[in-house]
């Protein structure tokens, strides 16, 4: 599998961003709204092309669902290493997020893309829907009220999935495969869609920093070895364990496991005043060994 092609996309989206902001051409907090518009506009019109030409089936979902649990443990491992190391209450619950949820989609997309062209793009969406977005969102509050002893809302969680714009779309795409749609709605929905990538990781780009590692390195280690190592690690042992075979469609999936600590995760953590540190490191610094980590993977996959 050629990999290359599409981390150097990446890796060249990235620096534009990163040499923005360090030429002063824009402002760190401005990768907010490219990120919002990424994440508000493009984003649902890619889900809901995506999904609307999905080929459905019940073992895509247990094959999924196989990626979030290998990728939870691998989250459990880096806290009971964490627990090890005595890192603090709050670094413990960060750590989890962040080894939890990965970047499936505005890295994933590229990278399953430059392997296997857009056959599997469907699969990606439902894939970042059913792994990443929806349990971050419920989790994600959940993990962050035991560190900041705070009662969680449920019923406040629930109305932000469902008002969520990324997850109408995905709802939206199921609703409308009812139907029979003119393939001319989709000409200004693709556009629109085949956006979010750049732009996202663009954005991220242009937020990345690396001064925060001087304090937060072990914990940091952990997360990235954990995210990008490890969860792809036991998902390959847990398809072996249940002999199945590594297709095309199984690879991907083993590929969305292993993409480096989602930006979302980071984000929550900021907000919710926890380590700052670790979750800025991690973003930053899973990204560079992504560029280690998926071709290793790739090649022993091949």
């Amino acid at each position: 599998m050629f990999v290359f092609t599409p981390l150097f996309t990446i890796f060249v989206l990235l620096l534009g961003g990163y040499l923005a902001k360090r030429v002063g051409a824009l402002k760190q907090k401005q990768s907010r709204m490219f990120l919002d518009f990424a994440i508000l506009f493009a984003l649902p019109c890619l889900i809901f092309d995506k999904t609307y030409h999905l080929n459905f089936d019940l073992n895509l979902v247990v094959l999924i669902l196989g990626g979030l649990f290998s990728c939870v443990l691998a989250a459990i491992f880096s806290v009971i290493l964490g627990i090890v190391f005595k890192f603090s209450k709050s670094t413990l619950v960060s750590m989890f997020l962040l080894a939890c949820f990965g970047n499936t989609l505005f890295v994933g997309i590229p990278i399953v893309s430059g392997v296997y062209g857009e056959v599997f793009l469907s699969e990606v969406i439902f894939y970042d829907a059913l792994a990443t977005a929806i349990p971050i969102s419920i989790i994600g509050p959940i993990v962050l009220s035991y560190a900041s002893n705070q009662k969680i809302n449920v019923m406040e969680n629930i109305k932000r999935i469902l008002f969520f714009p990324p997850f109408i779309a995905l709802m939206l795409g199921f609703v409308c495969k009812i139907f029979v749609l003119p393939e001319f709605i989709f000409e200004p929905i693709v556009v629109f869609g085949n956006s979010a990538t750049a732009v996202a990781l663009f954005a991220i780009g242009l937020g990345l920093g690396f001064s925060a590692i001087k304090t937060a390195y072990k914990p940091t280690i952990i997360v990235v070895l954990c995210k990008t190592l490890l969860a792809p690690l036991i998902f390959i042992l847990l398809l072996k364990f249940l002999a199945v075979e590594l297709e095309p469609r199984v690879v991907v999936a083993i590929l969305e496991s292993a993409m480096p600590t989602m930006t979302l995760a980071g984000a929550m953590i900021m907000k919710a005043k926890l380590d700052s540190n670790l979750a800025v490191s991690s973003i930053a610094f899973g990204i560079l060994f992504s560029f280690v980590s998926i071709p290793l993977l790739s090649y022993f996959l091949s």
